[in-house]
């Protein structure tokens, strides 16, 4: 009996390992250094959204300021938790940094705890982030 639990131990550390290795390879497939912004339209000329949680679309930029995709916003019509829905949003996306026009102090709070940079500015966000990738 002991001899088939020696054997179980050892097939099951070697399979932690292969699902490791695995995992690895799914993180790197996506940038680690996205940017996110939220804005009023789809493209990169538009305006940066007032509100972070209710914003119409977030912009996903890559560390060079090259437009990846355009998403809608999952929290723009819900009632409550807006501010949790984008978060978990952005934890999704691989996103470091985000720039909205305000940030309530929920969404604040659940950014830091998430290890994810928050900026206010205004204006288009094509600009802003052009600004913002050359610091």
């Amino acid at each position: 009996m002991k001899k088939y639990f020696k054997v179980f131990y050892i097939m099951l550390f070697f399979t932690s390992l292969l699902f490791a290795e695995q995992k690895k390879d799914v993180n790197l497939t996506k940038s680690s250094c996205t940017i996110a912004v939220a804005a009023v339209e789809e493209t990169a000329n538009s305006q940066i959204s007032e509100i972070a949680g209710k914003a119409p679309y977030y912009l996903i930029f890559d560390e060079k300021g090259i437009l990846l995709q355009s998403i809608k916003n999952p929290a723009q019509n819900s009632r409550r938790n807006s501010s949790s829905l984008v978060v978990d949003f952005l934890v999704q996306e691989s996103c470091k940094t985000v720039i909205a026009g305000k940030f309530g102090t929920k969404m604040q709070k659940q950014l830091k705890a998430n290890n994810i940079q928050f900026y206010e500015h205004e204006g288009i966000a094509k600009e802003v982030l052009q600004s913002f990738t050359k610091k």
